[in-house]
């Protein structure tokens, strides 16, 4: 495939140009050029798999020993077959096919799937014009060159070009789902040349050639040009049907073929019954089959940082291995005496070279061999829990989240800049018409109806009653000026499908038999939300665009038909930011008819109300609205002729076709007459506020990069948060002043080093700063906290990306964008975030994660990067420390071995130690480990500062882990060391144990420690986590046991045959274990404490539930009971006298009534502990107290349209918080002393130990039976006191005609709970207060009975402290 793709490539070199003859038929006298073969063109069968079923295994093979693990445990394993190794070969080999086998499955798997794709696609039946009629081919089987009919909705199998369409105007729609995500309908079009051949046999005699670019990658691009002969279908044997049907295009002729002309493969027909189209790019060759080519080269932060720490082990071992082997030699000549070694070898080269690779071969486990499988498993599973949180569920558009990519997952952890795009990102990008200006004159839209300003505020309307011309003229040229299609679900086909038969023309063109108009009925599809919004307004004020045939286009204007012919269309691109459309009039007159930018718009015009309407864009610009200037020009027929052939020139043209359409279109559209502008209003998505601030608190800078001017893009920013108030603004808009303005706010911001700074730069003056000053303009840029660039081009988005990844330290970025413009910023960045918005997908498709709202990227980057990045530097971390402690007991025995290249351990255990003992548990951990919960990280948002710049995989990180693995491994030999060095006896008739009995202790201890290092390091135990460490402790304990009791002679095991048998039936190897884990990980544990109560600023300690103090409120409420029940109150209702019926106290919690208007106050007693706090509620003259350092937290929340003022947020730190929550509008007042005929009472019964008084005063008049519960020797009063201007009077004590009863005497050390029944289910007046839960007091009111007049006794029920 490779080498096809190089012919091809030299091909494309030679021959700039791709020629084709439709339907594969040459022309008598036809001159193809020399480079034309048909026959190199690549074929139509799709192959999208790698591998076929006999270079699977050879191709496959070669692709994973390109990585240097797998090389590197490949020349092990070598090593050991050719040499005399002190380990069997199967150490080495078994894990390395283990690895190799488990990515293989996984590739083969995919690519089978790839298989069954590519033969459901390669064996389509396609209808195909060959010989005159319609022959079924498979799609393999399609060359370039063949004409093909595709009926609705089939996908087309190749990329086409559009020759003819069952629409009598040459049109199709289609939906390019497939390509780019948008589910919207696209209108297509044939040339008017072909545009008759409809049918096979008209096909089959057509003699036309496409000459067209080469294949590429862009599918935005295509140009091209159609030559169609003269004699195409009018050979000596033709039908007088068509010899007389068409006259006056029988002489042939050239046309330009562009994007509008091409149907790309993947795409699907809509809603027409058939079309033609020739075959121009297959296979491979078609746009989506090259986009399918292109790969993401990004690569994380951790996977960096893991290569270094591997190139630390490689070094390691070197070093291991050259100290050993010069170490060997140098304690060779003291084994002299051992006479039971007998005689020493010489010393050779080749001995030397024998024992550096025997110790290669010992120490090479320190390399983690199955870390690289194991992390894509790891990530790969994660994304899925990604895609499955419904958190990111968005209900409206009923799309989940999207991971395009598992290779970055971690990377969400780290971003410190994030890049945004303002429309459809910040914004909802659903555009609906506000405003406008037309002739100097502001007029607003009102429930349908135009309204004209009288003033420049736009706040005193009148209604226009009439529309004049200018009017007129501006809404005419707002329904033409635009590529506005009718579909969706009111959309009738038949309402625009012309048949031959049916169409009736007039002479004069205009009459079109298609339009059947109904108002309302039409609903408009644009690429171009603002389009879309102002083509809805003019149909709403009744100037309706009712669609266009043949050129044709109607205009129902007040009831009025009238139609237009469209003659060009100069499409909008983005150096130009307008587009215009030249129009014929029903008059006969040409206009060119353009609307666009301000900035691009403005400077063309020569008449008309140029300083108003600039003046009423700022108006609209500071309301936050998108504006659009419009202005029209008149053409006369002869310039329209010259400016005809201009553009068709350039349009032809195969090379800088853009450039060369740009300059025409820059000539015709001057000179121009403005006629006003729009204003669009473009809502704020829910949450964005609230997402920008969360991510400012989390260490994230934000930058907005849009394509608004300078004045909306602003506004946005202090509507959304993004400038924040007192915010001082760096404004860089002045081009020709760029190097002066910058020195200048260099100086300001070195000046001025405490002030809060914010950046705004246009699009002109970011292209010459970049360019001559982007060192100075970065560094400005970097010291700002938030930074607007406006007026940008999709490339100036990339550069700005990429100036702010060479910024100092490498920050890690992240941009977001939805549409096609904002792929550039997407790609450039660490991290592309897609957002499925209304201006299509290709940014979702290009984008590594995608989502469908603006908010969820505070979940996606706050807890999901966060656990990521968590759980994936762990994981690695993890890795290398378990192989140190597994590995170095194995250069200690060497030391002690005189070093005779002897291993420690079993072949067994080298053998399963990375891919079977202790793999399971850290998958899992690495799958469901949660640090800190998701409220825990959403709430305390510098926690993600403190994993920011890849502070998990440091060296200090990496050291730390790695000395705890050499502890360890110091306690776990040295103590079984010590245990085997007194040659003490392990059972009680004085049996000791072997040299492998030693090994197998040490593993067995390893695995212990290893396994319960990872509980330690895990916050999150799920039932699996503890069932994983579980099965693998007694899947080695089963393993080892089988492997011990039985002897097989392949294994060669019988040196192992019952030793660890014997092991477990030892007490000492029990007692070593329990000892010798307890030692290696008491650092373990209390490195864990010291994190968890100072990592993240003890997050993980609640301060108000540490263990002392949940053991002293266990304590305390112990105590209680028990001295409530000695005196018989626990659980016992106990009733006062009442002249009502007796009836159980019911606790009830409700809401005041929306009616009150209640307002509490709260004074402390003077002895009380309570400091009161004078804080202004907003918006008010009055002061309320709010406490300071006490533990009691008062918090209001009253109801919508309360005249109840707020103080805007408690003090943290208190232990009590009394929440009062007022009513709605309500007329209740209260008195400040009870009325002589009130038939309340109040009764107070204390707590014991109470350190809470709360006394309540009903109102006059009022029948209401208050309970309050009062304790002697409280240090705290409640106290609830009206406003001054209330007409409610709450005096301390009854007056003497109330039948308010006193209180009682508070009972000592009373720890009963408050109950209030403070009203009537009738009364004015209703309160809700509540504790939170952690509060010892707990306040609670019940309203009475609407019978009852007398005192009723509450139940001191069950005790709640």
């Amino acid at each position: 495939m490779s080498n096809g793709m190089q012919r091809r490539s030299t091909r494309r070199n030679a021959a700039p140009n791709r020629f084709i003859f439709v339907g594969n038929a040459v022309p008598q006298n036809s001159n193809p050029p020399a480079e034309y073969d048909r026959q190199n063109f690549t074929d139509n069968e799709i192959v999208s798999s790698k591998y076929t079923a006999l270079n699977f295994l050879p191709k496959n093979l070669f692709e994973q020993f390109r990585r240097i693990a797998n090389f590197y445990f490949l020349c092990i394993a070598i090593i050991q077959i050719v040499s005399d190794s002190p380990t069997s070969p199967i150490t080495s080999i078994l894990p390395l096919i283990f690895v190799v086998i488990v990515t293989a499955v996984k590739q083969g798997y995919e690519d089978f799937l790839r298989h069954l794709n590519d033969r459901q696609v390669n064996e389509q039946l396609i209808d195909v014009v060959r010989n005159g009629e319609l022959q079924k081919v498979k799609s393999k089987n399609i060359v370039v060159g063949d004409v093909l009919r595709i009926e609705d909705d089939d996908s087309f199998p190749c990329d086409l070009v559009l020759l003819s369409s069952s629409y009598a105007e040459g049109k199709c729609y289609l939906t390019t789902a497939n390509l780019d995500g948008e589910t919207n309908y696209k209108m297509k079009s044939c040339p008017k040349l072909t545009r008759d051949f409809n049918d096979a046999q008209k096909l089959d005699r057509l003699r036309a050639h496409i000459e067209c670019q080469q294949p590429n990658v862009n599918l935005y691009q295509f140009v091209g040009t159609l030559t169609v002969y003269a004699n195409r279908i009018v050979p000596e044997d033709s039908s007088e049907l068509l010899r007389h049907q068409n006259t006056d295009i029988d002489a042939g002729g050239v046309t330009s073929l562009g994007l509008d002309n091409l149907l790309l493969r993947g795409a699907r027909l809509k809603d027409t019954e058939y079309v033609y189209g020739c075959a121009v790019y297959t296979g491979q060759d078609t746009k989506l089959g090259l986009n399918s080519l292109l790969t993401n080269n990004k690569f994380s932060t951790v996977e960096k940082s893991m290569n270094y720490f591997l190139l630390a082990f490689l070094v390691l071992l070197i070093v291991e291995i050259a100290l050993c082997t010069m170490q060997k030699y140098l304690y060779q000549p003291q084994l002299t005496d051992a006479f039971y070694l007998g005689a020493l070898p010489p010393t050779t080269f080749g001995r030397v070279m024998q024992d550096v690779a025997s110790f290669l071969i010992i120490f090479n486990y320190v390399i983690p061999i199955s870390l690289y499988v194991t992390l894509e498993m790891q990530k790969f599973l994660g994304t899925i829990f990604f895609v499955w949180d419904d958190d990111l569920y968005c209900p409206v558009a009923e799309e989940r989240a999207l991971c395009n990519t598992s290779d970055l997952n971690e990377e969400l952890g780290q971003v410190e800049y994030l890049l945004t795009d303002k429309t459809g990102t910040l914004t909802e990008n659903c555009m609906e018409f506000r405003q406008c200006s037309i002739f100097g004159f502001k007029y607003v839209e009102d429930d349908s109806v135009l309204m004209r300003a009288t003033d420049n505020s736009a706040i005193h309307l009148e209604r226009v009653e009439e529309f004049e011309s200018e009017i007129e003229d501006f809404f005419i040229t707002l329904a033409l000026c635009h590529t506005v299609t009718i579909t969706g679900k009111n959309k009738n086909k038949n309402k625009f499908k012309v048949s031959r038969a049916s169409a009736v023309v007039e002479p004069d063109g205009f009459e079109n038999a298609a339009f059947q108009f109904h108002r309302g009925d039409y609903d408009y599809q644009a690429s171009s939300p603002d389009e879309k919004a102002l083509a809805e307004a003019c149909q709403r004020l009744d100037v309706v665009y009712c669609g266009e045939t043949n050129d044709i286009c109607k205009i129902m204007y007040h009831g009025e038909e009238r139609l237009y012919r469209r003659l060009h269309i100069l499409e909008f691109d983005s150096d130009r930011k307008r587009m215009s459309v030249i129009v014929q009039f029903p008059d006969e007159s040409i206009w060119l008819l353009c609307k666009g930018a301000e900035s691009t718009v403005l400077p063309r015009c020569v008449f008309g109300p140029i300083p108003e309407t600039e003046s009423h864009i700022k108006d609209y610009a500071m309301m936050g609205l998108r504006t659009l200037a419009i202005a029209v020009r008149p053409i006369t027929p002869e310039y329209y002729e010259e400016i005809t052939i201009q553009l068709d020139k350039a349009r032809q043209a195969l090379s800088n076709r853009e450039e060369e359409v740009s300059k025409v279109c820059d000539i015709i559209e001057s000179e121009m007459t403005l006629l006003g502008a729009t204003g669009v209003e473009d809502q704020l998505q829910d949450g964005v506020p609230e997402t920008l601030e969360s991510l400012r608190a989390a260490g994230i800078k934000v930058w907005v990069l849009t394509g608004d001017k300078l004045e909306t893009a602003v506004n946005i920013a202090h509507s959304c948060g993004h400038f924040k108030r007192g915010m001082e603004l760096l404004i860089l808009s002045d081009p020709e002043k760029t190097e002066e303005t910058l020195d200048e706010l260099e100086k300001r911001v070195n000046d001025r080093n405490d002030c809060h700074f914010g950046m705004v730069v246009d699009g002109q003056s970011l292209a010459v700063a970049l360019k001559h000053h982007r060192d100075m303009f970065g560094d400005i840029a970097k010291r700002c906290e938030a930074v607007v660039c406006c007026r940008m081009s999709p490339i100036q988005k990339a550069e700005v990306v990429k100036l702010v990844k060479g910024f100092p330290g490498k920050p890690i970025t992240a941009a977001i964008g939805d549409g096609a413009n904002d792929v550039s910023m997407i790609q450039e960045a660490h991290i592309g975030l897609g957002l499925m918005g209304k201006e299509g997908r290709q940014a979702v498709r290009c984008a590594d994660f995608a989502f469908a709202r603006f908010r969820f990227l505070r979940k996606v980057l706050l807890v999901h990067g966060h656990w990521y990045y968590w759980r994936v530097s762990t994981l690695v971390q993890y890795f290398f420390y378990k192989n140190i402690a597994f590995i170095t007991p194995v250069v200690f025995f060497t030391v002690h071995s005189a070093y005779s290249t002897q291993p420690v351990y079993d072949a067994f255990f080298l053998t399963f130690y990375n891919i079977l003992f202790t793999s399971l548990p850290i998958l899992i951990y690495g799958l469901f480990e949660q640090n800190f919960t998701a409220p825990q990280l959403l709430e305390h948002l510098h926690l993600y500062k403190d994993i920011a710049k890849n502070a998990r995989m440091s060296w200090g990180q990496f050291f730390k882990w790695n000395l705890l693995g050499l502890w360890h491994a110091v306690v776990l030999y040295f103590g079984c060391y010590l245990l085997w060095q007194s040659d003490s006896a392990f059972f009680g008739t004085g049996i000791t144990l072997d040299y492998w009995s030693f090994g197998t202790l040490i593993y067995h201890a390893v695995i212990f420690v290893v396994s319960i290092k990872l509980i330690i390091e895990s916050r999150y135990w799920t039932a699996l986590f503890v069932f994983s460490i579980l099965i693998s402790i007694l899947g080695f304990i089963g393993l080892t046991f089988l492997y011990s009791g039985i002897v097989i002679e392949s294994l060669e095991n019988e040196h192992m045959l019952f030793v660890y048998v014997t092991l477990l039936s030892s007490g000492p190897s029990w007692l070593f274990t329990l000892f010798a884990v307890g030692t290696a990980l008491l650092p373990d544990i209390l490195v864990a404490i010291w994190e968890t109560y100072s990592v993240g600023g003890g997050v993980l300690v609640n301060k108000k539930h540490t263990p002392e103090q949940i053991l002293r409120k266990k304590l305390d409420r112990t105590f209680s009971l028990l001295s409530q029940t000695r005196v018989g109150k626990l659980g016992i209702s106990k009733w006062r006298k009442s002249s009502s019926t007796k009836r159980p106290a019911q606790q009830t919690s409700y809401e005041p009534r929306r009616d009150s208007n209640t307002q509490m106050h709260y004074e402390p007693r003077p002895n009380s502990n309570v400091q009161v706090h004078e804080v202004v509620w907003r918006n008010s003259e009055t002061q309320v107290p709010r406490p300071d350092s006490s533990n009691v937290q008062v918090h209001f929340e009253p109801q919508r349209n309360s005249n109840v003022l707020v103080p805007e947020e408690p003090r943290r730190n208190s232990k009590v918080q009394v929440h009062i929550n007022p009513q709605r509008d309500s007329n209740v007042q209260e008195p400040e002393q009870p009325r002589r005929n009130s038939n309340a009472q109040m009764n107070e019964k204390p707590r014991r130990d109470s350190e809470v008084q709360v006394h309540f005063e009903p109102q006059r008049d009022n029948k209401v039976q208050a309970d309050e519960e009062l304790c002697r020797d409280s240090n705290v009063q409640v106290h609830f006191e009206p406003r001054h201007d209330s007409n409610v009077r709450v005096p301390e004590e009854p007056r003497r005609n109330s039948n308010v009863q006193e209180p009682e005497k508070p009972q000592r050390n009373s720890n009963i709970r408050v109950i209030n029944e403070a009203s009537r289910r009738d009364s004015s007046i209703q309160m809700n207060e509540g504790l939170r839960r952690d509060s010892d007091v707990q306040v609670h009111e019940e309203p009475l009975r609407r019978d009852s007049n007398s005192s009723e006794s509450q139940s001191e029920g069950p005790l709640e402290v």
